[in-house]
């Protein structure tokens, strides 16, 4: 190999290198637009809190088309006067540590997950997004908060996630079933 083609393959590797970190870069940024909004009102270095839970689960909307899903990535933190957010690393890129005081949560039952309840949260300075975790997070929420918390076990009064999405998975659970229940039947063979 001569060194004209070991640059040449050097420099082909540096701008695939640079269009991948790019890529991430911007997939990461643009996934952090909701925090971010939140940060705006919440920001705050994380501090040593009464109680922890590590890789919990949320799903943040509003504000933009999709979704936001936090799954196993949070870590939460109970204070005296309010709630500790923040996202692990490596995923935490974007992601500053957030402290919500207790008083400017209001929250309501939520249908979100198949197969669990779940509470949305709204916060009073940034009413725009919405957090959805839960029940059993919200529940040790609202106990170690001493009930500080504004969450009330009636529907949310905002738009409930459409029920279409709902419809979706259960037609891909179906047809995935049927296609497992036709391979057995046919013994592997997928040809007509």
């Amino acid at each position: 190999m001569t060194i004209a083609e070991m640059i040449e393959k050097a420099w082909l590797m540096l701008i695939g290198l640079t269009v991948f970190g790019g890529a991430l870069y911007l997939i990461c940024f643009r996934d952090s637009y909701r925090w971010r909004y939140l940060g705006e009102f919440y920001q705050a270095p994380w501090r040593r809190p009464i109680e922890t839970r590590y890789f919990q689960h949320a799903v943040m909307y509003g504000k933009g088309v999709a979704s936001k899903s936090y799954n196993g990535l949070l870590t939460i933190g109970v204070h005296e006067h309010g709630l500790a957010l923040s996202v692990i690393p490596p995923f935490s890129f974007f992601h500053k540590p957030l402290f919500i005081p207790y008083a400017e949560i209001k929250g309501w039952q939520q249908f979100w997950y198949l197969n669990s309840k779940s509470y949305e949260l709204e916060f009073l300075s940034a009413p725009d997004v919405k957090l959805v975790m839960p029940a059993s997070q919200v529940k040790w929420l609202r106990e170690k908060s001493g009930g500080q918390m504004a969450v009330v076990s009636e529907p949310s009064p905002h738009r409930q996630r459409p029920n279409f999405w709902y419809a979706v998975i259960v037609v891909q659970g179906l047809m995935g079933i049927g296609l497992l229940a036709y391979l057995v039947l046919n013994g592997g063979n997928l040809s007509v």
